[in-house]
C-alpha cells in the first residue's frame, strides 16, 4: 500500500529517511532497499495524516530497537547483569510502543470519524489520553545503546565483576609491597648482624 500523497514529500523523507538507517544493516548497505524496507513498514499503519505519520515511525523505530535489545540480550557470553538490563530495556521499549500504537490508533478514528480531535478534547469531560513522550522514548533508545556499548567495551562483564577484580589485582598489589617492605627490613637486619 502506497504512503498517501496528502503527506507533505520533505515529511515523508523525514520519517523514511530516518527509518532507512535503522534497515540499513539488514539491507546490506543498499539505502534505496532500506527505503523500500521503512516505507513499507510505515505503510502497514495506513497513516494519512503528519501525526499520523511520526507516530507510525516512532512505532517501527520502537520495535526496531527493541528486536535489537532482544537480540544482543542472547549473546551467551554477556553476564546475567547485562542480560536483564536489555531484557528491562527491551520491555520498556515495547511499552512505549504500544502506547504509541494506542494514540495512533485514537488518532485514526477521531479522523475516519469526521471528528477533529480539538473537538474531542473539548466534548471529553476527562483530559485526552496522553500522546507517548518522545523524550522518554528517545532516552529510551540511548539507554538501550549505552548499555549495548558498556556490554560490547566490557568483554561482557559486569561493572560489579569489573570492580571485583580491580580490588581483587589492589589487594595483591598491597601485599606484595607488604611482604617487600617485610623481607627488606629482614635482610637489613641479617645484614646488620653478618656486620657485628
Amino acid at each position: 500500500m502506497p504512503l498517501p500523497a496528502c503527506i507533505a514529500p520533505a515529511t515523508l523523507e523525514t520519517v523514511i529517511g530516518g527509518l532507512a538507517h535503522q534497515f540499513r544493516k539488514g539491507a546490506g548497505g543498499d539505502m534505496d532497499a532500506a527505503h523500500f524496507a521503512a516505507s513499507q513498514m510505515l505503510a502497514a499503519y495506513h497513516a494519512e495524516t503528519p501525526d499520523e505519520l511520526t507516530l507510525a515511525g516512532e512505532i517501527v523505530s520502537l520495535q526496531l530497537h527493541t528486536l535489537e535489545a532482544l537480540s544482543d540480550a542472547a549473546d551467551p557470553d554477556l553476564s546475567l547483569n547485562k542480560v536483564l538490563r536489555l531484557r528491562v530495556s527491551a520491555v520498556s521499549l515495547s511499552r512505549e510502543s504500544h502506547k504509541a500504537r494506542r494514540e495512533l490508533a485514537r488518532l485514526q478514528r477521531v479522523r475516519l470519524n469526521g471528528v477533529t480531535p480539538q473537538a474531542v478534547e473539548a466534548a471529553a469531560p476527562e483530559p485526552a489520553a496522553a500522546a507517548p513522550n518522545l523524550d522518554d522514548a528517545v532516552a529510551l533508545i540511548e539507554e538501550v545503546r549505552e548499555a549495548i556499548q558498556t556490554v560490547r567495551k566490557s568483554g561482557g562483564q559486569s561493572w560489579s565483576q569489573s570492580f571485583q577484580k580491580r580490588q581483587t589485582a589492589k589487594r595483591i598489589a598491597d601485599t606484595l609491597k607488604k611482604k617487600q617492605a617485610e623481607y627488606a627490613a629482614s635482610a637489613g637486619v641479617q645484614a646488620v648482624m653478618v656486620g657485628a
